[in-house]
């Protein structure tokens, strides 16, 4: 069956149907040139690439991470109710964050790394079993936070 077309041979149910054809544009790079910024030449070398894309990728603040380790670890005062019910959410997040690191760079050995990744996608998902206390749970999610941190910063403790 032979499908309908409209003016420059587009279906005429196409959005674009009666609008002109798009130009390619080029930038115009007849101007000034900004201090510091090297024009973008295909292709980038595979460091630079890397380094754009470690730049982009979603992250974990540490000192926010380690600032939520305290107020669930720490010596100080036990969290409010409500303060347990967001920690456990933010934990929840970044454990994945944590575990996408940890794989990625190939942190410890994988005795150390492959249960430690396992008990973190476990306990994502998990909800606290009958029994266990909602602070309990989040102190399992820390601890397990607190054991990625430990592979991924190894060097920062030494210093």
């Amino acid at each position: 069956m032979a499908t309908p077309t409209g003016p420059e041979g587009r279906h005429p149910m196409c959005p674009t149907a009666s609008h002109p054809t798009l130009e390619t544009r080029v930038p115009d790079r007849t101007g000034k040139k900004v201090r510091g910024v090297r024009d973008w030449t295909p292709p980038h070398q595979r460091e630079d690439l890397e380094r754009l894309l470690e730049r982009l990728r979603a992250g974990l603040p540490v000192d926010a991470a380690y600032d939520d380790l305290d107020a669930v670890l720490g010596g100080g005062p036990m969290p409010r109710d409500d303060e347990v019910l967001e920690l456990t959410e933010r934990f929840r997040g970044n454990l994945m964050i944590l575990v996408d690191h940890v794989l990625e760079r190939q942190s410890g050995t994988a005795e150390e790394r492959d249960p430690l990744v396992e008990r973190a996608r476990t306990l994502r998902q998990a909800e606290p079993a009958a029994g266990v206390t909602p602070l309990a749970f989040l102190r399992r999610l820390a601890l397990t936070a607190e054991s990625l941190l430990e592979l991924l910063l190894p060097d920062e403790e030494s210093a």
